[in-house]
Formats: structure tokens, sequence, C-alpha cells
């Protein structure tokens, strides 16, 4: 009887080990702006600075709302004003991540990858997959499109259909919508319409210092060089103080 006993209480105990790590936070709210909370399972949970961000969960924001989260594998994510996104996998092995994934449902976003392998990370969006090649770029989510603007690195960006662009430039922009990705360089004569989209290559202060990238308002200027205009390639060629406060209303955004 007591060793029936001893078994159940280490199966519980077990169990319960089991459960927290399953809801153990993969990130942290580091800077939050008033309107934004943490949505799991139709509840929503008020974000302040030091809130964690766990797996599952949906991170929406009000009009005036912005949170700022670092990872465990000191990878960086802006979720900007009017914008929801999932965690939707995050394996964590050491100071690295084996597997990344988010869904970006709608908004802007800022994304700095960390220190996990570039085959780890894979964002999506109703209409495009982006992999990332280790990099700093911003990319706004508006349906039918999304829209995205490198700073460093390298960036595949594909539509749902498969087509691919690759985004390799600094300044370099893809558009895609669920059938067609163009590439859109820095000289393109449509680039500095598109690049007024971007919030936070425009405006930074909002941001804390280590989610700002130096030299990203150059990227919304046209470029110093005029040079020849390019053309729009066809697809498959290749700070302020954080503070918190009850938010009003939010936007209700599908899983």
């Amino acid at each position: 009887m007591r060793r029936l006993v001893l078994n159940a209480a280490i199966l519980l105990c077990s169990g319960m080990l089991l459960a927290g790590a399953a809801h153990s936070a993969e990130g942290q709210a580091v800077g939050v702006d008033p309107d934004a909370v943490a949505r799991l399972s139709g509840t929503d949970r008020i974000l302040a600075v030091g809130a964690d961000i766990s797996l599952g969960e949906q991170v929406v924001t009000g009009p005036s709302g912005q949170v700022q989260i670092v990872f465990s594998d000191q990878t960086r994510l802006v979720v900007g004003p009017g914008s929801a996104l999932i965690i939707e996998s995050y394996l964590f092995n050491g100071n690295t991540a084996d597997k990344f994934a988010i869904n970006a449902l709608a908004g802007s976003f800022r994304f700095i990858s960390g220190h996990s392998p570039k085959s780890a990370y894979s964002i999506n969006t109703p209409t495009a997959s982006i992999a990332v090649r280790g990099t700093k770029f911003d990319f706004n989510v508006r349906p039918p499109r999304t829209d995205l603007m490198l700073y460093e690195g390298a960036v595949r960006l594909c539509s749902t259909s498969g087509q691919c662009q690759e985004l390799v430039a600094r300044c370099d922009l893809g558009t895609v919508d669920a059938s067609v990705a163009q590439l859109v360089n820095h000289r393109d004569p449509t680039h500095p319409e598109l690049s007024a989209a971007f919030r936070y290559a425009r405006f930074q202060t909002p941001l804390l210092s280590q989610f700002r990238v130096s030299g990203a308002g150059k990227c919304a200027e046209p470029p110093q060089d005029q040079g020849v205009p390019g053309s729009l390639s066809p697809l498959g060629g290749g700070s302020g103080s954080p503070q918190t406060q009850q938010p009003t209303r939010f936007p209700t955004f599908g899983n």
C-alpha cells in the first residue's frame, strides 16, 4: 500500500512538473505601451513590462498599443499598434531554439533574429511565408498583402502558391499576395511610396535601444546615388518609457 501511495505521489508530481513546463515562458515583454493583451482560449491577460509570453498565446495590440519582446535565444520582436500574432512553436535547447515559428495575423512588426540557427525560424502570414537568414527586417501584414523591408542579412519571401523572392541587399523591399511575389530594389521608382508604410523605418523613437536598427531610416529615403532606376521585378527571380494601463477595446483576429 505504501508503495502504491508513493508511486501515485511521484506520478502526480511529475504531471505537475510537465504541466508547468508546457506553459513555461518563451519570451518576455520588456517594453509595453497601453492597449496590449495576451489572449489564450478567449481570455485576455493585460500585458505589462516583465510579463511572460508563452507558447500558443496571441499577442494583440489596440490602436495605441505596442509590445517589445525578447525571447530566450535573444530574438527580438516588436508587435506594433493594431496588430496580432501567435507564438506557434518554440523548442528551446540551451541558449538556442531548434524551432521558432510565429503566425503574424495582421499589423506591423519588426524582427531581429537571435542565436538560433537560420533553419529554426519561420514566419507565416495569411498570404506569405518568410524564411529568415539571420537578419533584421520590418514587415506589414495588410490582407491581401504582406510587405517586407530588409535592413541586414537575407530573407526568402514566398507566396502561398510557392513563388518566392530572395531579398539580399539592404533596403530591398518585397511585396507578396497569395499568388505573386515581387522584389523592389532601393532605386525602383515605386520604392519611396511602398517604404512610407514602414513605421519603424521612419520613426524609431518608441523603441528601446536593443530594438532599433542603425541606418534604418535611410531605407525610407531615396538613395544618395540615384543611378538608373530599377524596375519592379516579377516573381520567381530568386523610446518612449514603457507603461501600462487598462486597455479599452481590442480587435479580434482569427487563429
